[in-house]
């Protein structure tokens, strides 16, 4: 329920705390929280749980940027959603965030309603099931800490497709991010036994492919796959690829 959720604004502005907080309780968000600069900021989210961060990007003493770096180096505070509040329109400026954790970056002239979507999009990341299929253990410890940055939190892993199929079968999984090189079953067999099961056919599946070849990412996007990423990914990649199919 919204009023459950605490968010905090982090804002120099008086009159734009309002703003946004008038806009949150439109809402139905309740536990809305204010401070003026990033060194109060990171201090209050180390003793407070915060659902999620709204933040500007020009704040004295530590700026927008620099909180969401202390925030995303810290293991207890990392999986906090972090949204941008924003008046410029520079692209290099978000992807920035975007590369650094930041979920969103929304415009403060947003309506409520627009406003509200964003929020319910970035929300309702902690209770949606992924699951990654790489055989190196290294990069799937790589995806599930990208995804983390990006506001996920039920992130499985198998390291082949055989394995994942057994574990698709059992859980409920609301995407599939898949490797296509990979021992005892690749990524276009487990693609293809996806497809062909009624139960399974409708998980949306993403390819992760270090392949060149056209030939074999055309494929996948034949037998059903809705996209595919080019490793190594950044928190960037994966979170413009996943809002596009689960949102």
């Amino acid at each position: 329920m919204e009023d459950d959720k605490k968010i905090l604004v982090v804002t120099s502005s008086d009159r734009q705390h309002k703003d946004c907080a008038d806009q949150l309780n439109q809402m139905g968000f309740e536990n809305i929280f204010n401070v003026s600069n990033g060194i109060k900021a990171l201090e209050f989210v180390k003793n407070n749980p915060i659902d999620l961060i709204l933040s500007d990007w020009d704040i004295p003493k530590m700026d927008g940027l620099e909180l969401l770096k202390a925030i995303k180096k810290d293991t207890s505070l990392q999986s906090t959603p972090f949204i941008f509040l924003t008046v410029h329109k520079d692209e290099n400026k978000n992807r920035e965030a975007m590369n650094h954790g930041a979920v969103d970056n929304v415009s403060q002239s947003l309506s409520s309603e627009n406003l509200r979507e964003n929020i319910e999009v970035v929300l309702k990341r902690g209770i949606r099931n992924i699951l990654i299929v790489e055989d190196s253990g290294i990069q799937r410890e790589i995806l599930i800490a990208q995804l983390q940055q990006i506001g996920f939190e039920n992130i499985s892993g198998a390291s082949d497709g055989k394995e994942a199929l057994s574990y698709i079968e059992s859980h409920p999984v609301d995407i599939i991010l898949s490797d296509l090189k990979m021992p005892v079953m690749d990524g276009l067999e487990l693609l293809r036994k996806v497809k062909e099961n009624s139960r399974l056919k409708d998980i949306p599946f993403l390819v992760l492919t270090i392949d060149s070849d056209p030939n074999k990412n055309q494929e996948a996007l034949r037998l059903g796959a809705l996209d595919y990423i080019v490793k190594p990914s950044t928190p960037d990649d994966l979170h413009l690829k996943i809002r596009n199919i689960l949102y």
